[in-house]
Order: C-alpha cells, then structure tokens, then sequence
C-alpha cells in the first residue's frame, strides 16, 4: 500500500477514535439563571457560548464540566456543587466539589471580578491559568483527579448539573444553599483559630514543636466518637498537617494569616 495512502487512514482512524472518546453528555442545569452570575455547561448544546480563551482544552474537560461567570464587583470566594449522572455500567451516581477559598492564605477568588472560571468535577482554574492549562504546566489542573480514577459517565444519559451555593467576598450568598457550606466555613476558622492559639500558648510554655504536636493529636484522635468530634476532627487534621512537614512553622504561620470569614448572608437578606 502506498505510504500516504497508510498515513491517511492511519490519521482518520485517530481522528474517529478521538471523536468516540468525546463524546460528551448533555449537562442539564437545575438552578433558576440569575443575573450576577452566568453557568455555561461544556456541552455540545452550549458550544457557541463556552469562551475562546477556552478553545485549547475544551476536548479534555471531563464531563460535567462548566464556566461559571461573575457579573459583579465582587469577587466569588466560594462555590458548591453536585452532579448527578448515570455511570458506564447503568447506575445512578451522585458527585460533588467545593471549591473553596478560605483553607489558606492569602485569599485567592475562586472567580475574580466581572471574570469566568472553568469549574469541573475534579477542581477549578480561573481563566487567567487557561494557557498553562494547554501546556500541561498547571499544577493541580482540574482536568483530571488528583486522587483516584475519573468519573464514569454514561455519554448517552443527561446529566443534571445543581450549584447549591456561590458565595461572594463580602458574605452575600447565592443558591438553595441546603447544604449550608458557609457554615463549614465559619467552623473551620474558629478551629483554625483555637489551634494556633493552642500551638502558642504551649510554646510559651516551653514546649517544642514535635512533642506538642504529638500531644494534641493524640487527645483529638481520642475523641473521634465523642459529641465533640467533629472539633476533634479539625484539631488532629491540623496537628497532622504541621507534623508531616520537616519544617513547620511556614504552614503554621499560613494557618495565623487565614482570612477571617465574613458575614454571611443570603441574598434578598437583610444584614
């Protein structure tokens, strides 16, 4: 057969294997639309509406994958998400994110001002990091897991796509909100807080940094089954954070910067 000739086919058949790994479902939105922000499913449906900045990953954003849009002032520091969907073998999965600005500082939006974000099943990247999304240069890039395998989705079967929450930078929040993510938020800056407090006040006291950390781990860890467990639970997540580090003390002074929440309020709310 002549060279080319194999070439050709040879491409054609990528070309059509790429095309049946492609194919995507249809991404139902559940929420009512709402004037300050935009959802952009990454869909065949709303292919005329995903950005150009886009243009270069848009065939390897995992399923369920959409822009969300900010039409405000105001920078958007916090957003929860579910999907629900149908896997490769027929059964009905639910999944979630939240991508969440206040773990650490400094501060970073989630979306900046008048800006969009890619938002996926695995993470989110502002559109400024597109570029390095091509490239492959991001790190913590939200186009596959970081931790265990993709989603399985059946491409044939819709999936419904619900944004339970948005919050924005100065408290106001959007969406059904029934899983009150802001919550979380507050309960983790106030365990944050108490156990940077705990670290100093044993420090003060002459006690080093390993054997503090050991000690409060071990009491939080005994108090996995106890009403207060869930404090617990954050008190040991943060001794075990700094005692896996050979040098501590640039996460611990990450943990004293983190930003206070504000006050959060739903929109429509009075303050």
């Amino acid at each position: 057969m002549n060279r080319r000739i194999e070439l050709t086919i040879f491409s054609i058949m990528i070309l059509l294997a790429t095309g049946e790994a492609r194919v995507v479902p249809h991404i139902q939105l559940d929420n009512k639309p709402d004037p300050r922000i935009e959802i952009v499913p990454i869909d065949d449906a709303h292919r005329s509406a995903i950005p150009a900045s886009l243009s270069s990953v848009d065939a390897e954003t995992p399923p369920g994958s959409f822009i969300l849009v900010n039409r405000t002032d105001t920078p958007i520091t916090a957003v929860d998400v579910r999907w629900n969907y149908t896997d490769g073998k027929g059964e009905l999965k639910q999944s979630g994110i939240t991508c969440d600005a206040y773990v650490f500082a400094p501060l970073d939006a989630i979306v900046k001002t008048n800006d969009l974000s890619l938002i996926t099943p695995y993470g989110y990247t502002t559109q400024d990091l597109f570029p390095r999304l091509a490239t492959g240069a991001l790190i913590g890039s939200p186009l596959a897991p970081s931790i265990g395998g993709p989603i399985s989705v059946d491409p044939k079967v819709t999936m419904h796509l619900y944004v339970d929450s948005v919050i924005f930078q100065d408290g106001q929040i959007w969406g059904p909100d029934k899983f009150q993510y802001y919550a979380q938020i507050q309960d983790r800056y106030l365990a944050v807080k108490n156990f940077v407090a705990e670290v100093a006040a044993a420090r003060s006291a002459g006690e080093d940094m390993p054997a503090l950390l050991a000690r409060i781990r071990e009491d939080a860890e005994s108090k996995a089954d106890t009403p207060t467990s869930k404090a617990s639970s954050r008190r040991a997540y943060y001794a075990r954070l700094l005692q896996g580090r050979r040098n501590p003390e640039p996460r611990l002074q990450q943990l004293q910067a983190q930003t206070p929440p504000p006050a959060f309020h739903h929109m429509g709310e009075q303050r």
